[in-house]
C-alpha cells in the first residue's frame, strides 16, 4: 500500500501572533521566507489513521526533512514521531524540540515531511523558504546550584537573542524539569530537587541552551542527644533523641554491645526517638558499650554495685 502524498507544510514565523494578521492558517503564502522560525506545520497524510490488513498502521511516523535551497537530498533530518492532528486538522511540531543545534545562520533553507510505513515512504510538498538571521548566543545563570537534602523547586535564567531557541534537558533522575523545558529568546527553566534521604552529597546536572547548569545537593545530617549516659548497676531503661536535618532523612540504630538492647526506634525517618534498656551489670568491674544512631555515637557507661556495709561488733564469745 503506497501511502497518499501530504501537502501544506510551512515554516511559521517566531512570532506565531504576527501570523495571524495575515490572514487564516490556510491563506498564509506559503511561498513567503521567514526569518528566525520556531513552528514546522503540515498537514498529515490522508493515511495517517488507516491501518493495514494486518492491523499494522498505515503511517508509522514522521520526519522532518532540511535541504538547502537548491539542493535535491535534505543534509539534516529529525524524527517527529506521529503527533496527533490538532482540532483544524494540522500537526504542529516545535523546531526547538527537535533541532539542536540550529543550522548555520544567514543561509537559505526548505523542508519536506515525510510520512513513513510499511508500504514506503511519502513525502510532502516542498515549504516555504526560511532561514535564521544571526548565529545564536546563549546566556544560564546560575551554571551551579547547592540546594538542601531536602524537595525543593529551583530556577534557572535563560537570556538568547529573539528567535534563538532552546530546550533544559535533566541529565539525573531526581532532577525533573518542570517549566521551560524549551523556549525562544528570553526565559526562565524551573526544575525541582527530590529528597536526598542518605548522608552523602550527590552531583548532578541540567542542560540548558546547550550549557551546564551543574546542581550538588547535600547529604542528610544529624543529631544525637545525649551523646553519653550513664546507668546504675542495676541496669534499666534509657532514651536518645535523633534530630534530622529533614523530614525525609532515613536513619538506623544498632547496639554495639550485648548488654544493651535497643527496644524501639530502631530506624526511622526524620526527627525521632531510640529507646534501649541496659542489662544489671553483675560483675566487680564497670563497663562501657556504645550504641550506634544515624552515624552518631551513644556512649553507654555502667558501674557496679557498692559493696555491702562492714559488719561491726565483731567478738568472739563461749556459749
Amino acid at each position: 500500500m503506497r501511502l497518499s502524498r501530504i501537502f501544506d507544510a510551512v515554516i511559521l514565523p517566531a512570532i506565531f501572533a504576527a501570523l495571524l494578521t495575515i490572514g487564516p492558517l490556510n491563506h498564509y503564502a506559503y511561498a513567503q521566507s521567514v526569518v528566525n522560525p520556531n513552528t514546522a506545520e503540515f498537514t498529515p497524510s490522508v493515511d495517517h489513521s488507516a491501518v493495514l490488513s494486518d492491523g499494522s498502521p498505515a503511517v508509522q511516523s514522521y520526519q522532518l526533512e532540511l535541504y538547502l535551497v537548491g539542493a535535491s537530498s535534505p543534509f539534516q533530518v529529525a524524527s517527529l514521531g506521529k503527533p496527533a492532528p490538532q482540532t483544524d486538522g494540522k500537526i504542529r511540531v516545535s523546531l526547538a524540540a527537535v533541532l539542536n543545534p540550529l543550522p548555520q545562520a544567514g543561509v537559505s533553507y526548505f523542508a519536506e515531511v515525510a510520512a513513513v510505513g510499511p508500504g514506503g515512504t511519502s513525502r510532502s510538498t516542498a515549504s516555504n523558504a526560511f532561514s535564521w538571521a544571526v548565529p545564536c548566543t546563549y546566556g544560564v545563570t546560575p551554571t551551579s546550584q547547592t540546594v538542601s537534602s531536602s524537595t525543593s523547586s529551583n530556577g534557572v535564567t535563560v537570556t538568547a537573542g529573539s528567535g534563538c531557541i532552546w530546550t533544559a534537558v535533566s541529565n539525573a533522575a531526581w532532577i525533573t524539569v518542570t517549566a521551560g523545558a524549551s523556549g525562544a529568546g528570553n526565559g526562565t527553566v524551573s526544575y525541582s530537587v527530590g529528597s536526598n534521604t542518605s548522608a552523602n552529597q550527590r552531583n548532578g546536572s541540567l542542560t540548558v541552551a546547550g550549557q551546564t547548569v551543574s546542581v550538588t545537593q547535600g547529604g542528610c545530617t544529624f543529631t544525637v542527644s545525649p551523646t553519653s549516659q550513664s546507668i546504675a548497676a542495676g541496669g534499666g531503661p534509657g532514651t536518645a533523641s535523633v534530630t534530622a536535618s529533614a523530614s525525609s532523612c532515613q536513619w538506623t540504630a544498632t547496639s554495639g554491645a550485648t548488654w544493651v538492647t535497643i527496644t524501639s526506634g530502631s530506624s526511622g525517618t526524620g526527627s525521632g526517638t531510640v529507646g534501649y534498656t541496659v542489662a544489671a551489670n553483675t560483675t566487680t568491674s564497670t563497663r562501657s558499650g556504645a550504641l550506634t544512631i544515624a552515624g552518631r555515637t551513644l556512649t553507654v557507661d555502667q558501674g557496679v554495685a557498692a559493696a555491702p556495709a562492714a559488719p561491726t561488733n565483731v567478738r568472739v564469745v563461749t556459749n
